[in-house]
């Protein structure tokens, strides 16, 4: 058999064809099939936004900065496979990027994949080592299965990095708060507002710990967070607890009230304001009024008709207070205060 030079270039021209077709389908960025469902996942979802980057990912296949923010936006959708897969495309594409490696670690975190989270926070510590991004995600990791001492010391390394992180201030004030030393707690939230006087939760939780014993210096904490924002109903509503807590009544049925004209279905503003009259006003018809509320918004509420039941039974309503304490004992089974106060009508 005589040698062909020119059918063994035939030859492995074709077989260049069938590895390029290969490589190709392969490829990192995205095929038509993939555009298709990625269109028709932004109309379903009604995301303008994915819409947005679609469109630029059409123009720029092998952008990998567009499948982090595309990823990013699958996060806030729901969407997680599609956003570990973006992130995951975005690295094949450039991995000498750290943030999109984070990018990745944010999906895992979502789906709260612990375990391909926390393997790749260490694998991005080992590649990364100035990266402090990933030791906060490190501490954080270990903050939530409650092993403080390593999420401390994944903050320190982060702040020998960045000195004046709000962020890791916050995070370490966190993990104190959570592990039962409130004074270093304390110094460390004071020092995230230190390093960002805008940090919102470090105020609140700030408020919350000093209500917490209930001294008055939290109202200025509470204050300052909703200097940064006003609309926070929750902060509001902390504030206006410890109003009630440290004595300030009248102000604490403004703060309530206030809430409740804005969201009618804040059933603690109502289950307090009947306390509030029933055992400081002694108005007893506005307090059954206010915990008649608390109960319609909901019906399982063991303390909402034990209290009302109390009321009923200060108004000499036996059977409707009778009728609360039952409830009581039907909704939770052996409740001590129910029998005893059936006993006692």
């Amino acid at each position: 058999m005589t040698f062909n030079l020119k059918n063994y270039f035939v030859l492995f021209f074709a077989i260049f064809l069938i590895a390029f077709s290969s490589c190709k389908n392969n490829s990192t960025t995205q095929t038509e099939e993939e555009n298709k469902t990625a269109d028709s996942l932004s109309i379903k979802l009604n995301s303008p936004e994915l819409k947005a980057v679609n469109a630029e990912l059409l123009k720029d296949p092998a952008n990998a900065i567009l499948y982090v923010k595309r990823s990013g936006i699958y996060v806030n959708l729901k969407q997680l496979p599609e956003a570990v897969n973006d992130a995951k495309r975005a690295i094949k594409i450039d991995s000498t990027k750290s943030e999109y490696y984070m990018a990745l670690i944010d999906a895992y975190y979502a789906q709260n994949n612990t375990r391909l989270a926390k393997e790749s926070l260490e694998m991005v510590e080992k590649k990364f080592p100035d990266n402090p991004d990933a030791l906060l995600k490190l501490s954080e990791l270990y903050f939530l299965v409650r092993q403080y001492q390593k999420a401390i010391d994944y903050v320190n390394k982060a702040l020998k990095i960045n000195d004046r992180s709000a962020k890791a201030y916050y995070l370490k004030g966190s993990i104190y708060r959570e592990s039962g030393d409130t004074t270093r707690a304390v110094s460390s939230l004071e020092t995230a507002i230190e390093q960002d006087g805008k940090f919102e939760n470090a105020f609140i939780d700030l408020g919350v710990m000093y209500a917490a014993r209930k001294n008055p210096i939290a109202l200025q904490y509470y204050n300052n967070a909703l200097k940064i924002n006003p609309a926070n109903e929750n902060t509001i509503y902390a504030r206006a607890k410890l109003l009630q807590d440290i004595g300030k009544i009248d102000e604490a049925i403004i703060e309530y009230k206030s809430i409740l004209q804005k969201n009618k279905n804040c059933e603690n503003c109502y289950y307090n304001l009947g306390a509030i009259y029933l055992e400081i006003k002694k108005d007893n018809k506005t307090a059954l009024e206010n915990f008649t509320n608390a109960i319609a918004l909901n019906p399982n509420s063991v303390q909402a008709y034990f209290a009302r039941g109390y009321t009923y039974a200060k108004l000499k309503d036996k059977e409707s207070a009778k009728a609360d304490y039952n409830m009581c004992l039907k909704i939770r089974p052996g409740f001590e205060a129910a029998i005893q106060a059936l006993n006692e009508l």
